[in-house]
């Protein structure tokens, strides 16, 4: 078929995702909805699963900046929702066969619960595939979910000496809400990066994350996040720096996000809207990426805007919108989360 074909896990969602020539599109929509929803369970099948997972885990500890974000989740929401953790637990995986994962399709897979999207093929087409997959698939009786709680709080784990990721977060907006945008277009305005492009003036990065947190030498990256789930968010910075200078980096980052009450330039605010425009529409180029977008909108909004209408949202984004959400998420508890060579991270209470 000449396609591909991906599986992958969030927060929020499954996903499984292919390409093709559209030509071939209901073929490999037949295979994969085949292999989704009928998986050989094989004690083979899981063992060499088993094995990737199990590598996977050893990669993913050894990235420092998903892992931080990974316990900056789990302390913000309690280990709950959308704080369970995405970095498999290895026993969890040792211990893993085909009947748990048929028990996990059992209560989680149902027909009001899938949702497909598609680029590059007729409507009307992809309406038979789906027909024709899903025909058999009955209704079932698959739990409520249960809505995320913010919490805040600080969680340590120590990993490998020598340098520390460090993440200050607070509630952010749910993709639901007005002020998602605004939250957007604040993100873009803090900016991030390391000190290798941050290296000297005259490169035109002219963030705030840049100018006011990047110009300290001792502070080898930092980054601004802001993820928008259905009913909640996190919004913040993140750092990486040699563990004896936690301190200044947990001082210089939190300096900037509270100097985010005190207002913002015309100037800052409209270069901040035209790099979200400019992000938007980059992404929407991309026939994956613009296909699960079609996919979550759905899933959160249950309709679609395109790329023009979203546009039309920044634009209209004033300084006093920046002022007023930047309030309104540092008014939640913070959220801490340190991985690495812990030992030189102040105290939660010096923190706040």
């Amino acid at each position: 078929l000449g396609g591909v074909v991906a599986g992958g896990g969030s927060r929020d969602c499954i996903t499984y995702a292919g390409e093709c020539l559209s030509s071939n599109s209901g073929q490999l929509f037949s295979l994969m909805a085949e292999t989704f929803l009928y998986p050989r369970l094989e004690k083979l099948d899981i063992d060499n699963a088993r094995t990737l997972v199990l590598s996977d885990i050893q990669n993913s500890m050894k990235n420092g900046a998903f892992a931080v974000q990974d316990v900056l989740h789990t302390v913000a929401y309690q280990g709950q929702t959308l704080g369970a953790p995405m970095l498999c637990n290895p026993h969890a995986a040792e211990m893993m066969d085909g009947s748990v994962i048929e028990a996990f399709k059992q209560t989680t897979i149902s027909p009001q619960r899938i949702i497909v999207s598609a680029v590059g093929v007729d409507h009307d087409r992809m309406v038979e595939f789906a027909d024709k997959a899903f025909s058999d698939l009955s209704q079932s009786r698959v739990p409520e979910l249960v809505p995320a709680q913010y919490g805040g709080g600080d969680c340590r784990v120590p990993s490998e000496p020598g340098q520390v990721h460090l993440a200050l977060g607070f509630e952010g907006m749910p993709c639901t809400a007005k002020e998602a945008i605004a939250a957007a277009v604040l993100q873009s305005l803090l900016g991030g990066g390391d000190q290798f492009s941050a290296g000297g003036p005259g490169k035109g990065l002219t963030s705030r994350i840049f100018r006011n947190v990047l110009s300290h030498p001792e502070i080898l990256t930092a980054t601004s996040f802001n993820v928008s789930y259905k009913d909640s968010g996190l919004f913040g910075i993140q750092a990486t720096v040699n563990a004896q200078d936690a301190q200044k980096a947990i001082t210089s980052v939190a300096e900037e996000l509270t100097a985010l009450r005190g207002g913002f330039s015309e100037e800052e605010v409209t270069r901040a809207k035209n790099m979200t425009m400019s992000a938007l529409f980059l992404n929407l180029e991309t026939m994956g990426i613009a296909t699960e977008d079609l996919g979550r909108q759905i899933m959160y909004y249950g309709s679609r805007k395109d790329g023009k209408a979203i546009a039309a949202e920044i634009s209209a984004i004033t300084s006093q919108d920046l002022q007023k959400v930047a309030k309104q998420i540092l008014s939640s508890p913070l959220s801490f989360a340190a991985y690495g060579d812990v030992a030189y991270v102040p105290s939660y209470s010096e923190i706040v």
